[in-house]
C-alpha cells in the first residue's frame, strides 16, 4: 500500500513538472491582429533597499510571430562589480506552446564589452542569441539584477516599439523612508492605468493595449503610449555618493565629483595651445583653432571605465594618447578652451539623428547618452561635435539639434535646448548644364553645395568611400536616371564655408526617348527628382511629425541638338501651404537652350492624423510635377 502511494506521489509529481513544460498560448485577434510579437505579460518590481543597493526583477512572456521581432527572443546584459546578475533564465517554446528550449545563466555567451564594442572597459556582457526554427514562438525570461549604482532608476515603459501588442504590463517601485524618489507620468489622458502611489511605493498596470501599426511619419512610440521616469534624491554611482533635490544640485555634484578632477593638463599641453592662439583675440576664432587643433590631433574611441562609464578620462591623458570616447574628447577641448579663456561647458545630450529626445526637465536625474560642448559666446551660441574629424566648426547637428539639454556648469546643472536650422540653411544647391544629342544620349556636368543637414547626409553618404565604391554610391543615390555613367566625381568637405561639394561630369545613353517620328520624350528635372510620397493610410490613427526642414534648389540649363526645336514649355507654377513652398519655372534662353528652375521648401512641424491627406497631397502634386516631361521636334 506504502508503495502505491509513493508511486503515486511520484507521477502527481511527474504530471506537474511536465504541465509546467505547457505555455497557455494567448489568443486575442484585437491585441494581435498585424502585431509582430506580443506581451502576454511583463512585470518589473523594483526594490531600492537603500542609497546603495536596488534589486531589479524582470519577468516577460512574450509571443514573437515573425522576424521583424526577433529580437525579442534575443538577451543581451551588461554587468561589472557594480552590476551583478543574481539570476538569468529564459524558455522557448513552440506554437502549441510546448517547451523546446530551457536557458540558464551558463548558457550564455560571457565576454569583455570590449569585444565589438569598445577599446577598452572594464564592463563585460551576457548574451545569447536565439535562432528559432520556425515561427511563431513564445519566450520567457526570468532576470535578477543587484545594482550598486542606483542613480538611474529604470523606467515604466509598457509599450517598447510599435506592432507589439501588450495583454498586461505591471511596475513596481519600492523604496526607504530616508529617500524621496519623484517621478513623471506621461500620455495616461486616453489610458486605463491603474496606479497606486502611497510613501514607500510606487503601482503601475496597465492592460489589453492593442498593437500601434508604424504609420509614415509617426512620433516615437514613447511619445503616445503611457510611460514613467523616476528619480532618487540620494543615490551612488561607482563608489560615489551623491544627492539632489534639482537640477542646479545635480550639476554640482556632477561638475565636483566627476568633471573637474579630470580637467587638469601638462605644462606642456598649455603652453602649445597658447601658440596655436597667440595674438588673436576673437573667441570665436580662438574657438575655432583650438576646435580644429582637436579634430587633428584626436580620433574618436568608446570608452567605458571610470564611474559607471559617466566619467570622462584626464584632459591630459587624451593629450598624451590622442583618443578618447565623447565624455573624454568634449573634457578634453572644454580645458584647452578654458586654457585660452573661451567660454565652454560640458553638455549631456540624448542623442540621435532619427528623433529629438528632451532631457527631462522636470527630473533631475542621470539621463542622455552623449557629451558634446557648448560654447556661450556674446552673440550667440555654439554648439560643438567633439568626436568627428569632420564637421565643421560651428554647425548645428542633426546628431543633437532641437532638443533639451544639460549643461555641467561650476554652479550647478541648468537646462537648456539646442538651436534648429531654419529650412533655407539646410540647403542642397545644385546648378548644371546638360546636353541632349540626336541619340538621346545625355551629358552633363553639375556643381553640388550641401549646408547644415544636408551637409551631414552628403557627409555621411560619400565622404572618404574609395573611388570604385564612391562610383557605386553615387549610382545608387541619382539612380532615376538610367545608364548613368561617371567621367569624374570630386567631393570635397569645405569645413571653412562649412558645406559639403560634389562636382560631377556624366553620362546616360538612351536618355530621351526617340519617337518613330524622330521626336523626342525629355524629363525636365534632368537630374535630381524628388520622388518622395508618405504611404497611403486608409484610415490614418496618429499624427505625423516632419523632424527638419530643408530647402532643395536645382538650376540647370538645357541645350538640344540644334536641328530640333522645343514643341511648348509648362507655365509657371507655384504652391504653397504650411507645410512647405513648390516652385517651378522654364524659361527658353535661345532656340536650343532652356533652363530649368525648381525649388522646393519643407517645413519642419508636428501636425494632427487629419492633415495627413493634405501632406500626401502636397507630396503627389511635387511627384507628378518633378516628372514634367516636354516633346521636341525634329525640324
Amino acid at each position: 500500500m506504502l508503495r502505491k502511494i509513493v508511486g503515486l506521489f511520484f507521477l502527481v509529481i511527474l504530471l506537474n513538472s511536465q504541465a509546467q513544460q505547457q505555455f497557455q498560448i494567448f489568443s486575442n485577434p484585437e491585441l494581435t491582429k498585424n502585431a509582430n510579437a506580443f506581451v502576454h505579460d511583463k512585470h518589473i518590481n523594483l526594490n531600492l533597499i537603500s542609497q546603495r543597493k536596488l534589486i531589479y526583477e524582470y519577468n516577460a512572456k512574450i509571443t514573437v510571430f515573425n522576424e521583424s521581432a526577433a529580437h525579442y527572443g534575443d538577451l543581451l546584459l551588461s554587468y561589472d562589480k557594480h552590476n551583478l546578475i543574481k539570476k538569468v533564465e529564459m524558455l522557448y517554446y513552440d506554437a502549441d506552446g510546448k517547451l523546446i528550449k530551457k536557458v540558464k545563466k551558463k548558457d550564455f555567451e560571457d565576454y569583455s564589452a570590449s569585444h565589438g564594442f569598445t577599446f577598452y572597459t572594464d564592463d563585460r556582457y551576457l548574451y545569447y542569441d536565439y535562432i528559432p526554427v520556425t515561427y511563431p514562438f513564445t519566450v520567457e525570461i526570468d532576470l535578477t539584477i543587484e545594482k550598486k549604482n542606483t542613480a538611474h532608476i529604470p523606467s515604466w515603459i509598457p509599450v517598447d516599439s510599435y506592432n507589439c501588442g501588450v495583454n498586461k504590463s505591471s511596475y513596481t517601485l519600492q523604496y526607504p523612508k530616508n529617500i524621496d524618489v519623484k517621478h513623471i507620468e506621461k500620455n495616461f489622458n486616453d489610458f486605463r492605468v491603474e496606479k497606486s502611489i502611497e510613501p514607500g511605493v510606487f503601482k503601475y498596470s496597465i492592460e489589453k493595449i492593442p498593437p500601434y501599426d508604424r504609420e509614415a511619419l509617426s512620433p516615437d512610440i514613447n511619445e503616445i503610449t503611457p510611460n514613467v521616469h523616476f528619480a532618487s534624491n540620494k543615490f551612488h554611482l561607482a563608489g560615489v555618493d551623491g544627492e539632489a533635490e534639482s537640477w542646479e544640485d545635480f550639476g554640482l555634484w556632477y561638475y565636483n565629483e566627476l568633471l573637474s578632477p579630470q580637467t587638469k593638463l601638462s605644462e606642456e599641453a598649455k603652453e602649445n595651445i597658447k601658440k596655436l592662439v597667440n595674438g588673436i583675440d576673437d573667441p570665436i576664432e580662438k574657438a575655432r583653432i583650438v576646435y580644429e587643433y582637436v579634430q587633428n590631433k584626436t580620433r574618436y574611441i568608446n570608452i567605458a571605465i571610470g564611474i559607471g562609464g559617466w566619467q570622462p578620462m584626464p584632459a591630459d591623458e587624451v593629450d598624451q594618447k590622442a583618443y578618447g570616447d565623447c565624455k573624454a574628447l568634449t573634457n578634453y577641448t572644454m580645458a584647452l578652451m578654458h586654457e585660452v579663456d573661451v567660454p565652454a561647458i560640458y553638455t549631456i545630450v540624448t542623442a540621435g539623428d532619427d528623433h529629438k529626445k528632451d532631457i527631462l526637465k522636470d527630473l533631475s536625474s542621470l539621463q542622455g547618452n552623449h557629451a558634446f560642448l557648448c560654447l556661450p559666446m556674446e552673440k550667440d551660441t555654439i554648439w560643438l561635435e567633439c568626436t568627428s574629424q569632420k564637421v565643421p566648426f560651428g554647425t548645428r547637428n542633426s546628431f543633437t539639434d532641437d532638443r533639451n539639454v544639460l549643461l555641467m556648469t561650476p554652479e550647478g546643472g541648468k537646462i537648456t535646448r539646442t538651436s534648429t536650422n531654419p529650412p533655407e540653411a539646410n540647403l542642397k544647391l545644385t546648378k548644371g548644364s546638360f546636353t541632349i544629342f540626336g541619340s538621346g544620349k545625355l551629358n552633363g556636368k553639375v556643381d553640388v553645395v550641401c549646408q547644415g543637414t544636408k551637409h551631414d547626409q552628403h557627409l555621411a553618404y560619400f565622404d572618404g568611400l574609395s573611388p570604385e565604391k564612391l562610383d557605386r554610391a553615387m549610382k545608387n543615390y541619382y539612380q532615376e536616371i538610367n545608364n548613368l555613367k561617371f567621367s569624374k566625381i570630386e567631393v570635397n568637405n569645405n569645413k571653412p564655408e562649412k558645406q559639403y561639394e560634389e562636382k560631377l561630369e556624366f553620362e546616360a545613353d538612351n536618355y530621351a526617348v526617340l519617337n518613330p517620328d524622330q521626336s523626342m520624350i525629355i524629363n525636365l528635372n534632368t537630374f535630381n527628382r524628388i520622388n518622395y510620397i508618405p504611404d497611403r493610410e486608409v484610415n490614418r490613427k496618429l499624427p505625423f511629425e516632419i523632424l527638419r526642414g530643408y530647402y532643395i534648389v536645382d538650376e540647370y540649363n538645357i541645350q538640344i541638338p540644334t536641328n530640333y526645336k522645343f514643341e511648348s514649355l509648362p507655365a509657371p507654377t507655384i504652391i504653397e501651404n504650411e507645410f512647405g513652398l513648390y516652385e517651378l519655372e522654364v524659361n527658353q534662353k535661345n532656340d536650343h537652350t532652356i533652363t530649368y528652375q525648381r525649388k522646393l521648401l519643407i517645413n519642419k512641424g508636428h501636425y494632427p492624423k487629419e492633415k495627413y491627406k493634405d501632406y500626401r497631397s502636397f507630396r503627389k502634386k511635387i511627384q507628378k510635377l518633378e516628372n514634367t516631361k516636354i516633346i521636341i521636334l525634329k525640324k
